[in-house]
């Protein structure tokens, strides 16, 4: 397994110090868990963490998968999202897995996103010239009620959200992810993957 480099593993302590020290007066913190799984059997876990503390949210995810296709593939992955007000202001994140480790940054510079996104076999580096107010780590913390776009953390594109029967369709470079809630809150996503779908499921 390749090592990270400096900057995710950096990010990666200041992630745990961060969620083992108690909560000072006027931050507020949610946490969710999930499992992901294809076809119905379990490969890995997932976590989200909303943190709000002077009009900042943070929104912390990460997870770690290992499954078998034609050899053992395993992935550690964490991103974080940072809103001043409603705005999305920043992304960091990372995931390392046994064909490489991959680095996403997109943050807002005067009046647009520079992005730098790389995963495997894809790479981004075009810019955003809009403010954007949703992101990928929103989806399990609140339904997407009338919003169009979101930020596709990991790969620094805007995503198209459309309303499609009892799921909210969103539209990633042409592949389909699908989100379901029960009565507003997040039960599980059906995400696209070039080997096999996969799905996040709420504990």
């Amino acid at each position: 397994m390749p090592r990270l480099s400096a900057r995710p593993l950096k990010i990666m302590v200041l992630i745990a110090v961060f969620l083992t020290i108690p909560l000072l007066p006027g931050i507020c913190q949610e946490q969710k868990e999930f499992d992901i799984t294809v076809a119905g059997i379990s490969i890995g876990e997932m976590s989200a963490v909303k943190t709000v503390t002077n009009g900042i949210t943070i929104y912390h995810v990460k997870s770690s998968v290992r499954f078998w296709f034609f050899g053992w593939i395993s992935l550690d992955y964490f991103m974080n999202s940072e809103y001043h007000g409603k705005q999305l202001i920043k992304v960091d994140g990372a995931y390392n897995t046994n064909r490489g480790i991959f680095e996403t940054t997109v943050a807002w510079k005067d009046d647009h996103y520079e992005v730098n996104a790389k995963g495997y076999k894809f790479e981004n580096n075009k810019p955003v010239d809009k403010p954007l107010y949703h992101s990928s780590a929103v989806f399990f913390f609140e339904e997407p009620i009338g919003v169009t776009e979101s930020m596709a953390d990991n790969f620094g594109l805007v995503s198209p959200i459309r309303k499609v029967r009892d799921c909210y369709e969103v539209d990633v470079a042409g592949d389909k992810n699908k989100f379901y809630y029960v009565d507003g809150i997040f039960d599980h996503a059906v995400m696209y993957s070039p080997i096999k779908n996969y799905v996040i499921k709420r504990k």
